[in-house]
């Protein structure tokens, strides 16, 4: 039998994902005639032959999105990319999720491009989402519409849903994985599990992780962070501490939490703007520490570096949702991910 499997991607973290994916495959034999890669994230995955990925443009700025609008070049270089692909027995299209305007398109709209009868699709690890069953309660909500406009006006039409974002249409056949045993199985019928290559972890800094919902912690409870982080850094005494801002903050003016922990006394931080994941900045600035309110790149952390490193988080019950904080704390206690305490006296 003849099968291939097409990624699809918008995060660096995902890659990381997705080369785990390939990692399994290769080196339990699985037989893969051709692997295809599409993604706006500006790299590159081992394994994959460099004609058999396509890089998208990611609209970051209104220029980029006219042009998009105007000429649909996304669009574009996506059919063209189909039209290329040859025949084969199966294809296996392998997303993180539907909340997203390249993966919905692709599921809802170009499977009729493809040359196969047999078509599946499953879910590669995206941070939280194997783990929770995260779900949009109203079709309508403001981001959704958002999407929904974003993908006519490019010629990408994302179909608008109410459901879990894994998994709405019911569609899954497998899911890949690296916890299994609390992995949420959806409709599939296979979960696979997939793990990342240890790697040595050499230093002894200290990592904060930024975060995007800025507003869900105020003012007093900024403070009282600032309080926990500044008796966590006396007593661990760590050569320096960096500070990574969310991803979707385009501004670090805008970054009020950034702004806070400037605030602490006796302390500087490195700030590290710079589009390299997460995973890879802790191995080039030696960070063995990690502080974040629940960031999933703790998880993806844990995973990878194991013992060698220690993972703090804080405002859980205040930044997530209380149906699914139950989620995030079973996998928290699973990898040994601590809570930021006040008191480390």
């Amino acid at each position: 039998m003849h099968k291939a499997i097409i990624f699809l991607s918008f995060t660096a973290s995902q890659n990381q994902s997705i080369q785990n994916c390939i990692n399994y495959f290769k080196y339990n034999n699985k037989k893969v005639d051709e692997f295809y890669f599409i993604s706006n994230t500006k790299s590159s995955l081992k394994h994959i032959k460099k004609y058999n990925q396509l890089q998208l443009t990611k609209i970051t700025s209104w220029n980029d999105g006219m042009s998009q609008i105007l000429f649909k070049k996304n669009k574009k270089d996506l059919l063209r990319f189909l039209a290329s692909i040859p025949d084969h027995d199966q294809i296996e299209i392998i997303i993180p999720h539907f909340q997203n305007i390249l993966c919905n398109y692709f599921v809802n709209h170009c499977k009729n491009y493809l040359k196969s009868k047999n078509i599946i699709i499953s879910l590669y690890p995206d941070g939280m989402l194997s783990y929770q069953p995260y779900e949009i309660k109203n079709r309508f909500e403001y981001e959704s519409v958002l999407r929904w406009i974003g993908g006519l006006f490019t010629g990408m039409k994302y179909e608008i849903f109410k459901g879990p974002i894994a998994d709405p249409y019911k569609c899954i056949e497998k899911i890949y994985t690296y916890i299994p045993s609390i992995t949420i199985p959806y409709t599939s019928n296979e979960i696979i599990k997939i793990h990342f290559s240890e790697k040595k972890l050499i230093g002894k800094n200290t990592l904060i992780l930024g975060h995007y919902k800025q507003s869900k912690f105020d003012k007093i409870y900024l403070k009282k962070i600032n309080h926990m982080i500044s008796g966590f850094l006396a007593k661990t005494k760590d050569d320096k501490i960096y500070y990574k801002p969310h991803p979707r903050i385009n501004e670090i003016s805008k970054d009020i939490f950034y702004k806070s922990i400037l605030k602490i006394p006796g302390i500087e931080i490195v700030l590290c703007i710079n589009e390299e994941p997460v995973e890879q900045l802790v191995e080039s600035i030696g960070a063995s520490k990690i502080i974040a309110s629940v960031s999933t790149s703790m998880i993806n952390l844990k995973l990878k570096y194991r013992k060698q490193i220690s993972c703090y988080y804080f405002g859980l019950n205040d930044y997530v949702l209380p149906q699914y904080s139950p989620y995030y704390q079973r996998v928290f206690q699973k990898l040994s991910i601590r809570p930021l305490i006040e008191n480390y006296e």
